[in-house]
């Protein structure tokens, strides 16, 4: 028995992740109100209804085209032809896999990208149907040839190399031989990554599913303009209102100039109100337009004790995303100034967007503001146990990472508690650690880094519960024999206490009816 928020294999998810694969009944996602992510596809920053989940985030993605039909002309053929074959996937699924059939020894089936040079990996799966050849697989088209061993399971083969413009595909040496096809990929670094299935663009896989606690945006409106911002020495710069495309993709960013000069001046003065010894975090996007001294932005109070300054100069004509943390000294009313200091005539341009002032020690997720603050609620996903979830016997399996970083010790990516008050797996202090419910006590504690990415599992049963990830050798301890699961699991935050939340992201989740072996755990997290 299954439940999972992404296809094991596919690593790109249908447009309704509240699916489960088996087990009983769907997950449960709420969030009453809107909120944003970052199109996985377009790159741009996007509005996602109340209700739906957040697939967030670009990770690393398939450069070739078409991974699954071998019969586009975006796969040369020599001597190999195509057919399609009703045959079960590497996937789980019939129908999707093809063969191809050398016609000639040596036939080649190849496909080439223009890119720079860098690390990357080729991969595909193949299976064998006719023959006993010699099969190899080939990064720069044929200079070199790596030899892979190909049977009658299904196997995902693979070659690294550092090169350009890659040329990624298969030989056979012997004419006749036939596999079956599915699956090929190139991916940035050395060695496979989840496979992303592509058509006529490259495709990216999602970072997963973005799970945050509730967030409010203080500054108003969050682009610059409108009655929350004033101007001040206007003599310094111009502003320029919806001159640029934003990272939304709309025509709101402005255009901010500096004019030459010998003179501090400052402009565009926001005044949010502060709580002191509470700590904030400041976050915008920014592009350089031209020149090369860029502006800078200042919380400034004559009674903060000290000057807060956010100055980056960045590459020409991209957008990053910028941010500040600090702890307020002072209860009330602040200005928040963006502004020129520099001692020789000078002019550039640059642009702003997407303000961002909200409690806590690292920035979330874009809430876009107008004529008040806005407050984005908690993202909660849910399952009920029944049928899903054993607290006696099972595995965990998930692939994870927080933004958060060192700020918080303690958030949980798996937490059935309202039957035994203690989470099943979570980051406690500087280690990942699965519960014993019944003592209310871990039980295996495995060190983890902060903003890394993971694959993590843990399996309990049997009277011993153990946990690995990213294909360490397992380490555990005895289990009580019950891990005194409740009636419902919440992925990425803590049932009892709404505070502790992932701010993250979360994909591949699985969950067994057994305890998955040491060995197992090790390949499943490799």
């Amino acid at each position: 028995m299954t439940i999972s928020l992404m296809l094991p294999l596919v690593g790109k998810t249908q447009t309704d992740l509240k699916r489960v694969d088996k087990g009983t009944g769907p997950l449960s996602f709420t969030r009453a109100t809107t909120a944003t992510r970052l199109n996985p596809d377009t790159n741009l920053i996007e509005s996602v209804a109340s209700g739906d989940l957040r697939e967030d985030g670009r990770g690393y993605y398939n450069r070739l085209l078409y991974s699954e039909d071998f019969s586009q002309a975006a796969w040369v053929k020599t001597n190999v032809a195509v057919s399609n074959d009703n045959v079960l996937g590497p996937n789980g699924k019939t129908g999707l896999a093809q063969t191809l059939t050398a016609s000639a020894s040596n036939g080649t089936c190849l496909q080439a990208l223009i890119d720079v040079s860098r690390a990357r990996y080729g991969s595909i799966y193949l299976k064998r149907k006719t023959g006993s050849g010699t099969i190899q697989i080939t990064l720069d088209g044929g200079s070199t040839w790596t030899t892979v061993a190909v049977t009658g399971d299904w196997t995902r083969l693979g070659a690294g190399q550092t090169l350009a413009n890659p040329s990624f595909g298969v030989r056979f040496v012997t004419s006749g031989d036939a596999v079956y096809a599915w699956g090929a990929q190139v991916a940035d670094g050395s060695s496979a990554t989840r496979y992303v299935r592509s058509g006529a663009n490259p495709a990216y896989a999602p970072l997963g599913v973005l799970i945050e606690g509730q967030r409010t945006n203080m500054i108003y409106p969050s682009n610059l303009g409108g009655a929350g911002w004033s101007n001040t020495n206007p003599p310094c710069m111009t502003c320029t209102e919806n001159a640029l495309i934003a990272p939304d993709g709309t025509l709101t960013a402005p255009l901010i100039t500096a004019t030459a000069g010998d003179y501090i001046g400052r402009h565009l003065v926001m005044t949010p109100s502060f709580i002191t010894g509470h700590t904030y975090n400041f976050s915008f996007w920014v592009k350089r337009i031209s020149g090369d001294i860029p502006p800078q932005w200042r919380i400034d109070s004559s009674l903060f004790a000290e000057m807060h300054d956010y100055t980056q100069d960045l590459t020409l004509g991209e957008w990053h995303r910028e941010t500040c943390t600090f702890t307020a000294d002072f209860t009330g009313t602040v200005s928040m100034q963006l502004y020129y200091d520099y001692t020789t005539n000078n002019t550039s341009a640059w642009s702003f967007w997407g303000f961002q002032l909200e409690e806590g020690p690292f920035p979330s997720s874009y809430i876009p503001t107008t004529s008040a603050a806005v407050t984005r609620n908690s993202d909660a996903v849910t399952f009920a146990n029944s049928g899903n979830l054993s607290g006696v016997i099972g595995s965990l399996v998930f692939e994870c990472d927080s933004y958060q970083g060192t700020i918080f010790n303690d958030f949980y990516f798996l937490d059935s508690s309202s039957g035994a008050g203690t989470p099943i797996l979570c980051r406690n202090g500087n280690y990942l650690r699965f519960w014993d419910g019944n003592a209310s006590t871990y039980i295996t504690e495995r060190p983890f880094s902060d903003t890394a990415r993971y694959i993590l599992v843990a399996a309990w049963g049997g009277g011993a519960a153990r946990i690995t990830r990213n294909g360490l050798t397992p380490i555990g301890a005895g289990f009580s024999g019950n891990q005194g699961a409740g009636s419902t699991s919440s992925i990425g935050s803590y049932l009892s206490d709404p505070t502790y939340f992932l701010f993250g992201h979360i994909k591949n989740l699985l969950i067994f009816n057994r305890a998955l072996f040491d060995a197992e755990m090790i390949a499943i997290t490799s």
